[in-house]
């Protein structure tokens, strides 16, 4: 047997469902419908995950574990020439995965000051993607040869590592650091057709393509995520204290086109199948803007321009950062949040009220307005799950963490708008914290184990020195 010899077959198909919404942007819009990025379609206008999107997330998950062996499946890398030392044909083929039954949606984004908090101006864009729930068939194929077979046991371990990458979920496309792109295999059905085995060529000859004798199915299971031994990942259950509303702006633009005079001037935020979210993009720039308060506190110098470099290094410039150093080599966020969806626990309700005359301290005449916040239906149950942490984080980037969570669990962080009023803080009920293979659990009204919050605070310990240094 040469190297190039054909040894085994590798086919596996599944669901490929969409866990939050997905950005794979085809390039800028036209300029009458003002969307600064369109969703990717087909020539039937459905849109897809092109299979290039797959290879490439699925290929750096596999390379950062073992680059040997990620090399034998997915070929040698080139260099900025296209030449590589040695070349090796990648051994792996994605289909790209139409989603048929995909609904579009349209989030919006702007930059925020650190200072004030306010939005600047000029800095807001709009972009369309495919909302969660979407769903399309997957398909990969992996071909084994003569030279897989010198390192068989390296590459079963990394495909059973990808296995559970699939079933427990991976990020594809853009703005996957701010709750986009979450994906996995509602099921996957794994035939390995051995080649040595007259049955299995007689299967893969058959025009139907009949099951080899080592066939597979796994069920998804999202819960059982699979992470980076490094990445520093927090899972926490909160109760909305009292009032939450962050404002659907592209609802907004409709009543106003629509000159609707009954519609209410502010609703919560919904996906296109009607649950309340908190989009990961509010998260995140809610979490920046708290985290960039705790370094000037903790600095004692008050300096907004030196905490929020500081604050980049873990989460990466902001846009406004962008726009004013446009030449400056850019960093990706190593901080990461999913979209949070809000469970049936929580109702709205119609609330009124009267803007005031800054100078009188009186109503305004006509200027009565209603908007329709979500609130709780029972306190202390929780409706909202958040989920945030840092990739491959150091130790003083997990302590920047765990102060963040303890802010949002004291109801200190408010998250959406009309904070001035009370509304957005939560509180914190559970949370379950992982890191370099070690997992830790906070209850409300419950001690922390003693070892744990020994572990904790030695990671704000490294964080406030480095604040400090």
């Amino acid at each position: 047997m040469t190297q190039a010899s054909l040894t085994a077959k590798i086919i596996a198909e599944g669901e490929l469902v969409l866990d939050a919404p997905l950005l794979i942007g085809s390039g800028g819009g036209e300029m009458e419908d003002q969307i600064d990025i369109h969703v990717l379609r087909d020539k039937d206008g459905i849109p897809y995950i092109p299979g290039t999107s797959l290879a490439g997330v699925l290929r750096a998950f596999v390379e950062a574990d073992d680059a040997k062996t990620g090399a034998l499946i997915f070929g040698t890398p080139q260099d900025s020439h296209g030449k590589s030392a040695f070349e090796l044909q990648s051994a792996i083929s994605f289909y790209d995965v139409r989603l048929s039954d995909a609904k579009t949606i349209v989030r919006d984004g702007v930059s925020l000051d650190g200072a004030t908090g306010v939005a600047i101006a000029h800095y807001k864009f709009d972009y369309e993607a495919i909302d969660s729930g979407a769903h399309g068939p997957f398909r990969m194929e992996i071909t084994l040869r003569g030279i897989h077979a010198e390192h068989e046991e390296n590459i079963q371990n990394v495909l059973e590592r990808l296995r559970g990458r699939l079933l427990g979920g991976f990020y594809l496309g853009a703005r996957t650091t701010k709750g986009f792109g979450r994906v996995h295999l509602k099921e996957l059905k794994v035939d390995t057709y051995d080649f040595s085995n007259p049955k299995d060529v007689i299967s893969w000859l058959r025009p139907e393509r009949a099951n080899a004798e080592d066939h597979e199915e796994y069920a998804g299971d999202t819960e059982k995520r699979v992470y980076a031994e490094g990445d520093f990942v927090i899972d926490a259950d909160f109760a909305i204290a009292h009032s939450l509303i962050i404002r659907d702006y592209d609802k907004s633009a409709r009543d106003a086109a629509s000159h609707d005079e009954t519609s209410i001037s502010a609703v919560m935020k919904r996906d296109s199948r009607g649950n309340f979210i908190i989009p990961g993009t509010s998260l995140k720039g809610v979490l920046r803007h708290r985290a960039e308060y705790i370094v000037r506190k903790l600095s004692n110098t008050g300096d907004f321009d030196a905490a929020e470099a500081f604050v980049e290094r873990v989460m990466g410039p902001s846009l406004g950062t962008m726009k004013k150093h446009p030449n400056e080599e850019k960093k990706r966020s190593d901080f990461v949040v999913d979209e949070a969806a809000i469970s049936q626990g929580v109702m709205e309700a119609d609330q009124s009220r009267n803007r005031i005359d800054r100078f009188t301290g009186g109503t305004i005449d006509t200027a009565l307005f209603t908007t329709k916040p979500i609130w709780q239906k029972n306190q202390g149950e929780p409706v909202v799950r958040l989920h945030f942490g840092v990739k491959e984080a150091e130790e003083w980037e997990a302590g920047l963490a765990l102060l963040l969570l303890k802010d949002l669990w004291l109801g200190r962080t408010a998250i959406g708008g009309e904070k001035s009023i009370g509304r957005g803080t939560l509180e914190g009920i559970s949370a379950t914290v992982s890191y370099l293979g070690d997992t830790w659990t906070i209850c409300k009204g419950e001690p922390v184990d003693e070892e744990a919050a020994e572990f904790m605070q030695e990671f704000v310990s490294a964080f406030v020195e480095e604040v400090r240094a």
